[in-house]
């Protein structure tokens, strides 16, 4: 059975940017200062003539700033993108539709889209709101009924406790573990910038023991370096060698992404005999660019991890037919999407048979009104809602609308 035609046209675009607030203080990563406990999140909403509304977030666009003298990561340059792309736009002309399937972006649209994969995803919010069908139908239908979460604001909270040290990390995992969490993904990566490498190699495994013994056998535990161990191979050998106990579940972005440094790494962890996953790929805003090709296509990864936001939809289903035969996993990135990208990667996750988790930054709630999707045993619920299932509180979007830009 074809799809209706869906005549209505954008005739509004609106951009707001909202607070967003992280559950406690998060510490820093290898390469980086403290990320702190608020970030925003640059709403953008698409209204039709007929009165379908739409949604998506511009994070990506505005980190994008290089200065006043380029549009880059203004609101004038995000008018300028979102003018050109959407208004006076059919809702149906972005995406090609088959049996109710989206198989591919028109061409029109394409480079559009690739370039700023978040504005897919307003595509298939308002296709799917005007269809009256969810975006996991849209991406091809649910394939389980529930996606696990992993707390991911394990970072160098050591650093904001000197007094505690390791032990506020493995504080705060327990904490989590308490909420109902059963997976965390540690930062780790203190000797390549923040402290001397044996020291920082030292509190690295004293945490992630620590993490382990707080959350008990059960839970998943993951590590991610943001590339602090690159060229310090001597170094990762040992930190290998040191947590296996810990039964970790992947390791991510230990090195550069480098074709000679995974070969070698994956060697050690098979040597050593640790049964964690190498993944990586949250840096490749471009995906796939030729060196992660080289590492997908050479076996030396298990994971590939793109943002969900920055992809976006229509560049994730391409990357997941091209993963299909090669084994390696679907675990995009989703960090800096506040509340939006838990819900962007919720619908995802929901629709894909190779997904295994949902990075969560465990946010506040901001203006999203809540719904039926429920966190319970480590997991969270689907929405029944059409398009992403997620609506605004009319309410509690007044205490910001003083800072909307409307395009008309």
């Amino acid at each position: 059975m074809g799809v209706p035609l869906v005549e209505e046209k954008i005739t509004e675009v609106t951009i707001t940017p909202i607070p967003s607030h992280y559950h406690k203080m998060v510490g820093r990563p290898a390469f980086a200062d403290d990320i702190g406990n608020q970030r925003t999140e640059w709403l953008v909403q698409a209204r039709t003539d007929g009165g379908t509304e739409g949604m998506t977030i511009a994070n990506r666009f505005m980190q994008q700033f290089h200065g006043f003298d380029s549009a880059d990561g203004t609101i004038r340059g995000l008018i300028s993108l979102l003018t050109e792309t959407f208004m006076n736009r059919r809702v149906d002309e972005f995406l090609d539709v088959s049996d109710g399937r989206v198989v591919g972006v028109s061409d029109i649209h394409r480079e559009a889209f690739w370039t700023h994969g978040w504005m897919s995803i307003l595509a298939f919010d308002l296709l799917g709101r005007r269809l009256g069908i969810s975006c996991i139908d849209l991406l091809g239908g649910k394939v389980r009924d529930q996606v696990r979460a992993y707390d991911t604001t394990l970072f160098f909270q050591d650093f904001l406790h000197p007094e505690k040290g390791a032990k506020q990390v493995a504080l705060e995992a327990g904490r989590s573990h308490s909420d109902g969490y059963n997976a965390f993904k540690i930062k780790v990566g203190r000797p390549g910038r923040w402290m001397s490498p044996q020291a920082g190699l030292e509190r690295d495994i004293e945490v992630v023991m620590g993490v382990r013994e707080a959350v008990g056998q059960d839970s998943r535990v993951m590590v991610d370096a943001n590339f602090g161990y690159d060229g310090r191979l001597d170094l990762l050998e040992d930190f290998i060698r040191e947590t296996l106990p810990a039964n970790l579940f992947w390791m991510e972005e230990m090195v550069n992404a480098d074709v000679g440094d995974y070969r070698m790494m994956r060697h050690a962890r098979d040597r050593i005999g640790s049964n964690a996953m190498l993944v990586c790929g949250e840096v490749d805003i471009d995906p796939p660019s030729p060196v992660f090709r080289d590492l997908v296509n050479e076996g030396l990864i298990d994971g590939y991890q793109p943002d969900t936001v920055v992809a976006g939809y229509s560049r994730w289903q391409v990357l997941e037919k091209w993963l299909e035969p090669t084994g390696v996993i679907t675990q995009p990135r989703n960090f800096g999407n506040s509340n939006f990208g838990n819900r962007a990667t919720l619908v995802f996750g929901a629709s894909s048979e190779t997904f295994t988790m949902l990075e969560d930054e465990r946010y506040l709630p901001n203006v999203y009104r809540p719904d039926d999707v429920q966190f319970t045993g480590g997991a969270y619920s689907l929405p029944s809602g059409t398009g992403l299932g997620l609506e605004i509180d009319e309410d509690l979007y007044q205490k910001f609308s003083g800072y909307k830009v409307s395009i008309k």
